[in-house]
């Protein structure tokens, strides 16, 4: 992972359901800087189409969003 994370990118997500991109990994003390430290693209894309999904612009192929 450490290996990857110099050309890759990360992301985390949470109960929220929304993507934030991760500039830094900390493993044991040491700080690595993923990719070039910015939201990558593939971070910012899937982040457009979930809050497109979510706000009801994009379809819900999924059924994530059961209304009540």
């Amino acid at each position: 992972m450490l290996e990857w994370v110099r050309t890759g990118e990360a992301a985390l997500s949470g109960t929220a359901a929304v993507l934030a991109g991760v500039g830094t990994l900390i493993h044991r003390g040491s700080e690595y800087r993923v990719g070039n430290g910015e939201v990558g693209t593939l971070t910012r894309a899937l982040r457009a189409q979930l809050v497109a999904i979510q706000q009801g612009e994009a379809p819900d192929r999924h059924g994530w969003l059961q209304r009540v």
